[in-house]
C-alpha cells in the first residue's frame, strides 16, 4: 500500500476519534452532574434537618434547580426547594415546602426570597389550643375555624362553639381568629343566644413565631374542614443552626 493511500486513511480517522472524545467527555460530565446533584442535594437535606428549632424533627428532602456544576464553580446555587411529608414540631405534625434563592455552597451567608407553605390536618390543629388559654379547642371549618370554649352568661356556666374568620398578622408573627356566630351546645339550659359578651368580635391573637425561624413570617391562610395551609416569606435567612434554631416571639 502506498504512502498517498495511507495518509488519506488516518485523515478519516481524525474526526471519528474527535467525535468519540467529545461523547466521552460528554458522557463524563453528565455522570459527574448526576452524582454531583445527589451529593448536593443530600448534603443540603443533612444540612436542614441538622438545624432544625429544638423541638422539631423529621426527614427533609433538597433538589437543587438547574445544572449544578456551573452553580458550584460560582459558589451560589440558583434555587433550591426543601420539602417535608412528615415534620413534627412541639408534638404537632405537619408538611413544608419552602423555595429559597441564591444559597450559597459553602453554608455561610444567607439565602434569600425565601417562600413556602406549611400545611397542617385537622387533626393536628386541635392541638394548638394548648397554646391559648382563651379556648379549649380549636377544630377546622370551610374558610374558617371553630372555637369551643366555656364561660358565664346570666348566671348560667354554658360551653359553647364559636365560627370564626382566621387571617395573619400585618407583623407576620401571629394570626388572629375573630369568633362570629356561636351557638349553646349544653342544650339542656335551653339557652337561645346570638352572642356572647366577651366571646364574640373579640379577637383571639394566636403567637405562630414562636414554631418558626425568626427571620420567618406568616403572610397568609387557605382553611378548609380538611387542612390549613400557612404561607410563610422571608427575605434572608441564614441556613445554618443559628439561623434556623433562633425562633422567634411575640411582643
Amino acid at each position: 500500500m502506498s504512502a498517498a493511500t495511507e495518509r488519506p486513511r488516518k485523515r478519516r480517522r481524525w474526526p471519528v476519534v474527535l467525535l468519540v472524545v467529545v461523547v466521552v467527555l460528554a458522557a463524563l460530565v453528565v455522570i459527574a452532574e448526576f452524582v454531583l446533584r445527589g451529593v448536593v442535594d443530600r448534603i443540603i437535606a443533612q444540612q436542614v434537618e441538622q438545624s432544625l428549632p429544638d423541638g422539631t424533627t423529621g426527614q427533609v428532602e433538597a433538589h437543587a434547580d438547574g445544572i449544578v456544576i456551573p452553580q458550584l464553580i460560582g459558589g451560589t446555587l440558583d434555587q433550591v426547594e426543601i420539602t417535608s411529608e412528615k415534620l413534627t414540631v412541639d408534638g404537632i405534625p405537619l408538611a413544608a415546602d419552602v423555595t429559597a434563592k441564591d444559597v450559597p455552597v459553602d453554608g455561610k451567608g444567607d439565602v434569600h426570597d425565601v417562600e413556602g407553605t406549611v400545611t397542617l390536618a385537622s387533626s393536628s390543629v386541635k392541638d394548638l389550643s394548648k397554646y391559648s388559654p382563651l379556648f379549649d379547642r380549636l377544630t377546622l371549618v370551610d374558610g374558617g375555624v371553630e372555637l369551643s370554649g366555656s364561660t358565664a352568661v346570666l348566671g348560667y356556666d354554658i360551653t359553647y362553639a364559636a365560627k370564626g374568620d382566621v387571617v395573619a398578622q400585618d407583623d407576620g408573627r401571629g394570626i388572629t381568629i375573630t369568633p362570629k356566630s356561636v351557638r349553646i351546645t349544653n342544650s339542656d339550659l335551653g339557652l337561645k343566644v346570638d352572642s356572647i359578651p366577651g366571646v364574640t368580635n373579640v379577637p383571639v391573637q394566636v403567637c405562630t413565631a414562636q414554631f418558626l425561624p425568626e427571620a420567618l413570617r406568616v403572610r397568609s391562610l387557605d382553611v378548609s374542614k380538611a387542612d390549613a395551609t400557612v404561607r410563610v416569606t422571608a427575605d434572608a435567612l441564614p441556613l445554618n443552626e443559628q439561623g434556623l434554631q433562633t425562633v422567634g416571639s411575640c411582643g
